[in-house]
């Protein structure tokens, strides 16, 4: 990667919206969040995460926004987010805003960021999007508050930023369980069975869901678990018996 964040091809021609998925490089932090770990709730020193936050704002110009973020419990918690709201990490895994000046971030480390923009109507949303959130309903949820600010389906961009791929997504047996009994047959359509062993799609899963929402998506196509130069993975670190791990920030704002 040339530069420290991805661009989305479809959100990058909006007007008036600025965005990054970015990697895990270009921070200060040390050891195992080396460099740029964006995550207040990990065990890197909040000095070094408020540094990292920053930068990222500073490398998308944003050094005038608000950068909001999420205590991310996997769920379908949206938060409409206005310049009176106060940046202290609420629960949740999904925000959306109408008003210029606010950044929303999301973090990751094989779940997916997803990040959503109608043009038009001026509204942003962003979104944590775990296998749970997923097959709950994040990417819906996200679309109807976006709607409640004015957007409409047909006008919301939506992409799916880095996030671990299935060939990388070896799922277990209790897994399945769960999939079946929360998402049904039509989250279990998209496991793959290869020697015996089990294999889910999570962003395929998250494009199906943007086509049921009935708005545009596309998948940036970064595998997180593979890219180990590019990007914090927690099951990458989890095979390595690394406990902890760094979370990579996704951000969309308006200006």
């Amino acid at each position: 990667m040339s530069k420290i964040y991805k661009e989305s091809k479809t959100l990058a021609k909006l007007n008036g919206i600025k965005h990054g998925f970015f990697s895990k490089n270009g921070g200060v932090s040390t050891g195992v969040y080396q460099s740029l770990n964006c995550a207040p709730n990990s065990e890197d020193e909040l000095d070094n995460v408020i540094e990292n936050r920053w930068r990222a704002l500073c490398e998308l110009g944003l050094e005038e926004s608000v950068l909001f973020g999420l205590n991310q419990i996997h769920s379908t918690k949206v938060y409409t987010i206005t310049k009176n709201t106060k940046d202290d990490f609420c629960s949740g895994d999904g925000m959306v805003t109408n008003q210029s000046g606010i950044s929303l971030s999301v973090l990751g480390a094989d779940c997916a960021p997803v990040l959503f923009a109608d043009e038009k109507a001026g509204v942003i949303g962003a979104a944590h999007a775990g296998w749970k959130g997923a097959v709950t309903g994040i990417v819906e949820e996200v679309v109807e508050k976006m709607c409640a600010l004015g957007a409409t389906r047909k006008n919301i961009q939506a992409c799916i930023g880095p996030t671990i791929h299935q060939d990388s997504y070896e799922v277990r047996e209790d897994f399945i369980k769960q999939l079946n009994h929360i998402g049904g047959s039509i989250a279990n359509q998209f496991l793959k069975e290869l020697e015996g062993k089990f294999y889910f799609d999570l962003p395929a899963y998250l494009m199906e869901q943007c086509q049921r929402s009935k708005i545009q998506g596309e998948n940036i196509g970064l595998d997180t678990y593979i890219l180990a130069d590019d990007f914090f993975s927690y099951r990458r670190n989890t095979h390595r018996n690394i406990k902890e791990y760094g979370r990579q920030v996704s951000i969309i704002s308006l200006i």
